[in-house]
């Protein structure tokens, strides 16, 4: 079964084509805070984006199709996350303290629980995230994989105050 998107499950992105004073290669050189970028980022006109969501024996697939020079942040998962960059090039940041890899379709690679990606588009991307799961309500699938960022920083203060009363 496949579902086109709606408004909601486009991840936030920004195209820089008309952003000439932005260098997309000193922007991923530099240690960058994501919750900053995405507040920044935000204040931006976004990029249509299309979805395609598929579900298929137990497994739920959701791709997007992304232009070139358009940065995209997605949302952290839950649970460790099958990727796959189906064709296109892309720079991936995968969180502070974490070095940028410049990768190109096709390329299979997962990421650890909690990441939240950020990647320059240097071509046309096509890029998909791959759940196992027999749910087919993408409000329930989302609950059920993605942490909410407000969550996620809680858990983080949580973590910081357990850290120092030790």
């Amino acid at each position: 079964m496949i579902r086109s998107a709606k408004e909601s499950d486009v991840p936030q992105m920004i195209s820089l084509d008309n952003c000439a004073m932005v260098n997309e290669v000193e922007l991923f050189k530099t240690q960058l805070s994501l919750k900053d970028l995405e507040t920044e980022f935000l204040k931006m006109d976004q990029v249509e984006i299309p979805v395609t969501h598929t579900f298929s024996g137990g497994v739920y697939i959701r791709e997007i199709s992304v232009p070139k020079g358009t940065i995209i942040i997605g949302k952290r998962h839950r649970h460790e996350s099958c990727n796959v960059l189906m064709k296109g090039v892309l720079t991936l940041y995968m969180g502070e303290n974490e070095p940028t890899v410049t990768i190109e379709g096709p390329l299979l690679f997962t990421s650890p629980p909690g990441t939240k990606k950020m990647a320059y588009c240097h071509e046309d991307v096509v890029f998909l995230n791959i759940h196992p799961t027999n749910e087919t309500d993408l409000e329930k699938i989302e609950k059920e994989f993605i942490i909410p960022e407000e969550e996620y920083l809680l858990q983080e203060s949580t973590k910081i105050l357990e850290l120092e009363e030790k």
